[in-house]
């Protein structure tokens, strides 16, 4: 009842001497029951975070959490400074040094007395010795400590991300990485779409740049502004306006190791679309174990190592699978990510249009074909539980691997999560299936691999449609006398 983990934020991190991919969750103080006194004597900070693996489970199939306990016990990342005075949930303004009250730290493993702990940072309204001393002043309050709102108070100009997320330094002091956006509504001969956040419209837009990373201590409350793109107008009027705002350093790699390409910009970027015989859809998927006819759910981007033709490395990259209009084959997909600057970077890959690459619909319905892999996730679905599939589309140079993970979960006990049974992986035209990621692979590349096929679903009456929106184009393009345009509809 004390904490609240707001968000999971997956990032490489050095583990036993190896990059691993890894979940970091701020452990937040978030106690609603509180009374005012206790929120602003006692409640006053979150400590540490839980690290998960990012691939992999407990031999049970459950959430492997490698990193856990208050006193840092289980340590496999360093943590000099776990607590958090400054985050998303610490929207209250707290009293530290007090004589009659110390501050809440975390329990103990007993659960029959807590830790504590006095707040010996440089926070804190600022109070000379004749204030203090005239009004017996020893405090510290400390004010505007969340960090969106503390950004916005030293640059309300910008537009703020609002899904900040944990970085933890090589020194093991936690830092928050916040991206900002410049925006504008007069950018010439550009498209206008209207910009969000958390569901609600705030305005029409048709420039934004996420130009600015706003970096704040967890635990001292400092607010340093970096400009990260050195291209941007607008970012530099403001630097211009303001020339102590930003940073006159480079962002530590340390830190920007850890950039991510931010969803809120990949989301409100328009929908990719070509020519009216070209259009794309994004690739949809069946949430559910049961095979279905329909459409299924669009799949949402998702962060994974993607390993691109155009790359000697892996890399972190958010991805999101398209497929042609009304088609269920893989044409392309779109991949964000951050250079070695911390620059975004986003770049589309796509397969050529008479390909014909397996989608997820596809897979699923190759799944309920086969009788061995229907079966084995059939026997899953037992009375009084429910499952759930998600599915992740791996780039590895120009092949794509589906990893679809399938999960079981009782729905009549209290708390009762998610627990991994079945992992199913496709490559090319083989699938298999296994009870881990790895026995699913080891199989996949064994004579335990099932052949699928691909069909490609294009009827004489698209295959028509298709010439007839390829000939327009080529009409249109050949009366605005567009020679590039003209030459790419005549190969079309």
């Amino acid at each position: 009842g004390y904490y609240k983990f707001t968000r999971a934020q997956i990032g490489n991190y050095t583990i036993d001497d190896k990059q691993q991919l890894v979940y970091v969750t701020p452990r937040e103080i978030a106690n609603a029951k509180a009374t005012y006194n206790n929120k602003t004597y006692e409640y006053t900070h979150g400590f540490g975070a839980i690290i998960t693996s990012a691939t992999s489970t407990t031999s049970s199939g459950n959430i492997n959490h490698i990193q856990k306990s208050f006193e840092q016990t289980d340590e496999v990342v360093n943590v000099s400074e776990p607590r958090i005075y400054f985050g998303l949930e610490t929207n209250s303004t707290v009293v530290t040094n007090s004589n009659n009250k110390k501050e809440f730290d975390y329990p103990t493993e007993n659960a029959l007395s807590n830790t504590e702990n006095t707040y010996d940072g440089p926070a804190g309204l600022k109070a000379n010795f004749l204030d203090r001393l005239v009004l017996s002043l020893r405090e510290k309050i400390i004010t505007n400590r969340n960090i969106i709102q503390r950004a916005k108070t030293v640059m309300p100009y910008l537009e703020y991300d609002q899904n900040p997320y944990l970085v933890i330094r090589n020194n093991g002091e936690f830092v928050w990485v916040l991206d900002a956006y410049t925006t504008s509504n007069n950018y010439p001969y550009s498209q206008r779409t209207m910009l969000e956040n958390n569901g609600i419209t705030k305005k029409e837009i048709n420039y934004i740049r996420n130009s600015v990373k706003v970096i704040i201590d967890a635990y001292t409350g400092d607010v340093t502004f970096y400009r990260t793109d050195k291209t941007d107008p607008i970012a530099m009027v403001y630097e211009k306006i303001y020339p102590d705002l930003f940073s006159k350093e480079e962002i530590p790699e340390q830190i920007s190791d850890h950039f991510v390409y931010p969803e809120y910009l990949h989301n409100i970027q328009p929908d990719v679309l070509y020519r009216g015989d070209d259009v794309w859809d994004i690739a949809t998927h069946n949430a559910s174990s049961k095979v279905s006819s329909t459409k299924g759910t669009e799949i949402n981007p998702y962060y994974t190592m993607v390993k691109t033709t155009d790359s000697t490395t892996s890399r972190l990259g958010l991805v999101i699978p398209f497929t042609p209009y009304e088609k269920q084959n893989v044409t392309a997909y779109l991949v964000g990510s951050t250079d070695e600057n911390g620059n975004n970077v986003l770049k589309l890959y796509n397969y050529p249009t008479d390909s014909n690459v397996l989608g997820p619909m596809q897979l699923d319905t190759q799944l309920g074909q086969d009788e061995t892999i229907a079966k084995e996730i059939e026997n899953l679905n037992v009375s009084g539980t429910k499952l759930s599939k998600d599915i992740i589309i791996v780039p590895i140079n120009n092949t794509l691997l589906y990893v679809e993970p399938i999960y079981q979960q009782f729905v009549n006990e209290t708390d009762s999560l998610p627990v991994l049974k079945k992992v199913v992986v496709a490559s090319g035209n083989k699938v298999a299936i296994g009870n881990t990621f790895s026995e699913a692979l080891s199989n996949l590349v064994s004579q335990y691999a099932v052949d699928i096929e691909i069909e490609n679903t294009d009827s004489l009456d698209e295959l028509a449609d298709l010439i007839i929106k390829a000939n327009n184009n080529l009409k249109t393009s050949t009366q605005s006398n567009d020679w590039e345009q003209i030459g790419k509809d005549t190969k079309r």
